[in-house]
């Protein structure tokens, strides 16, 4: 039996850290978001479907699956401004690999190939009230498929298109399903012309633009209707586990550009093999793919775009240490500390660490010995450098802390006058409310006061992580990991969930995804497709048994959240037998007793493998004081324009205007928020 328990220095880094944070409910200002009225809300997938239907006019099922297709093509000119772009290798997070998370995709990135927008395009559609949709991996593809009028069709906005069945015509025909395709190549080879023309009359622009162009048609028709291949993913392909919740603290700021702040600034995302740190992303001069370009799209002027949180924490008063938490909706870029003050005698020190496991663990960054007096300006330790960038230790989370120790008999209150902190981070500019000619109406909606706290988990040391696991062991291969029952028979582990400082909780999210291996298959988190594996959680052919469930008390009675259910349900009444049975899981409790400030989560898994663990904390209501500044800054015909609106976040929905003379040449810069 594994006892993991936090270390007394874990202990009070927290207390120093909700000391300097001021307290959960003190002042701060919980995800403010402002948007255009009329625009998109991509903060989570319920707000961005409804947004969708209502630009759309889309009312019927047809008419909403088409909508949320031509949403997400990859080619922006069919819904402006174009919110998804496709490049390979920019969408990638380790220990996880490629990113499914939809949340994640929608906000930090907005780009992405076949094996993201096919798990989003699930998310969104599930979201959007279809019964069921579903993911296919068709060995060098992956597609979606959503269920209505008792039937699967298939979309494709990577590839951009979908087919009638035989000769029918769009906008009322029938569209054809996966397994369509597979059984008649003539669903798609009768809508030829030519190898590079289409029959106009039979097909929905976009249909298949480049493999037209490339006489490729004939490539597409085979990754279906070779099959024996192809593979059903029948429960839920997509994570929820990340959400955009986040605070402002007092004095913090979060700015967020429309473009990068200089062109060799973004995530670059890094693989980790066991041994070394590599480039995740790869060029390929044939197609003048470089990765010093960064994530832009290919065929277009599209961009990504940075921002970054200001935060200067009070450390009056503090000993030998302080530490003070960083969290961010976006993916982190990077860090930068500034230390102003003085180390008066020699032997005395300041040394930064950055911790990304909830100070469990620290990474040593940068030390300063004295004499000295001025601005010390440090980073996070890098991991590793290459030709495009650097790996830092805090890159590719979305929460970490950093610790300012003083040593020598020196302490950080006496010798530290100012601290300065700025994380850079990577989000999709297309989800921001930008300024048009003309007049812009903007609506700001305050959300609930609450703080959501990620509990991390190690996989490879999990005795670091559980408050308890059972017959379970961690099995990997080339940096690819996952949990196995050591022996025939349940396993289980079981995580304390808790907000820093032991608050009182609101409510709970558990979440992982499961593993039933069968015929040597595993995912593989380079491609986000399938490996061959030598691990088998099922050595005795158990019959596969999973569950998450959850209890007040380490040993008390558990609650069931999920339990596998092995066989899923065919509604259209036509089950498929070459099925990749990975379930990914999301579930949240939002309502606990009064005054519980932990609960219990347990995994329990027999014949199969978990190899992601999701867990986060949600904070007791608590009131809102501070205000908000929201500035809009952009360029009106060259010259550089500023508008700040003061909001209150205990006044709920609030409104304000902007005017830009119409006509205008208008390039926006950025939206800042900030507490006050």
């Amino acid at each position: 039996m594994l006892r993991g328990m936090l270390k007394a220095d874990c202990l009070l880094a927290a207390a120093a850290l909700l000391a300097l944070s001021g307290g959960a409910g003190e002042g701060q200002v919980y995800s403010p978001k402002v948007l255009r009225v009329g625009q998109v809300d991509a903060s989570n997938v319920r707000t961005l479907v409804e947004g969708i239907y209502a630009q759309a006019g889309a009312a019927a099922d047809r008419e909403k699956a088409e909508a949320i297709w031509r949403f997400f093509l990859t080619d922006g000119r069919f819904v402006e401004p174009g919110f998804w772009y496709h490049i390979a290798g920019w969408a990638y997070e380790e220990p996880k690999g490629e990113v499914l998370d939809a949340v994640k995709l929608l906000n930090s990135y907005g780009f992405g190939l076949c094996y993201h927008i096919a798990p989003l395009l699930e998310a969104v559609f599930e979201a959007g009230g279809f019964p069921d949709a579903r993911v296919w991996f068709l060995t060098g593809h992956t597609v979606t498929e959503v269920f209505y009028e008792r039937r699967y069709h298939h979309y494709d906005s990577d590839l951009m298109g979908y087919n009638c069945l035989d000769r029918q015509k769009p906008p009322g025909c029938v569209i054809a399903s996966v397994r369509d395709l597979e059984e008649d190549p003539s669903i798609i080879t009768g809508k030829l012309l030519s190898p590079t023309k289409a029959d106009a009359e039979l097909v929905d622009d976009p249909w298949y633009p480049a493999d037209l162009r490339a006489k490729a048609m004939d490539g597409l028709v085979e990754l279906f209707t070779t099959k024996t291949d192809n593979h059903l993913f029948p429960f839920q392909r997509y994570a929820l586990g990340h959400t955009m919740d986040f605070v402002l603290r007092p004095g913090e700021r979060m700015v967020r550009y429309f473009e990068p702040e200089h062109d060799r600034l973004y995530y670059l995302p890094y693989a980790y093999d066991g041994g070394r740190w590599r480039e995740f992303p790869k060029e390929v001069p044939r197609w003048n793919i470089r990765t010093e370009d960064g994530p832009k799209s290919q065929k277009d002027h599209r961009l990504w775009a940075t921002g970054r949180l200001e935060y200067r924490p009070s450390v009056a008063g503090a000993g030998e240490s302080a530490v003070v938490e960083v969290a961010s909706p976006y993916v982190i870029i990077g860090a930068e500390f500034v230390v102003s003050g003085a180390l008066p005698e020699p032997g005395t020190t300041w040394t930064i660490d950055t911790s990304i496991d909830g100070g469990r663990t620290w990474v040593p960054g940068a030390r300063l010995a004295g004499p000295f007096s001025g601005a010390w300006r440090a980073e996070p330790k890098t991991l590793a450098a290459s030709e495009h960038g650097k790996l830092s230790a805090v890159s590719g989370t979305y929460r970490y802390l950093v610790r300012l120790s003083a040593g020598g008999g020196a302490t950080v209150g006496g010798t530290v006058r100012d601290l300065r902190m700025t994380t850079r981070f990577q989000l999709n500019p297309r989800t921001l409310p930008p300024v048009e000619p003309g007049l812009n109406e903007y609506v700001y909606r305050p959300a609930p006061p609450r703080l959501r706290h990620e509990v991390p988990v190690d996989l490879a040391r999990l005795e670091r992580f559980a408050a308890r696991a059972e017959n379970v062991g961690y099995a990997e291969e080339e940096s690819q990991g996952m949990l196995v029952p050591k022996s025939p028979g349940a396993a289980e582990a079981v995580f304390e969930v808790s907000l820093p400082g032991g608050g009182e909780m609101s409510g709970f999210y558990a979440g992982g995804r499961f593993l039933e291996i069968s015929g040597g298959l595993a995912p593989d988190k380079l491609t986000a497709e399938v490996r061959q594996t030598a691990v088998d959680p099922n050595p005795a052919g158990r019959r596969p048994l999973a569950s998450l469930e959850w209890s007040l008390e380490p040993d008390g009675e558990y609650r069931t959240l999920w339990r596998y259910r092995r066989e899923p349900q065919w509604l259209d009444g036509k089950p498929v037998d070459r099925l990749l049975r990975w379930p990914e899981v999301d579930r949240e409790v939002k309502e606990l007793p009064e005054g519980v400030r932990k609960v219990y989560v347990r995994y329990r898994f027999d014949g199969m493998a978990v190899d992601d663990i999701r867990l986060a904390a949600v904070s007791a209501d608590r009131r809102s004081s501070s205000k908000l500044l929201v500035t809009h800054v952009w360029e009106e015909d060259g010259r550089t324009r500023r508008y700040t609106a003061r909001l209150d976040p205990n006044g709920g929905e609030q409104r304000y205007r902007i005017r830009v003379r119409p006509g205008a040449t208008v390039r926006n810069r950025a939206v800042i928020f900030e507490c006050r």
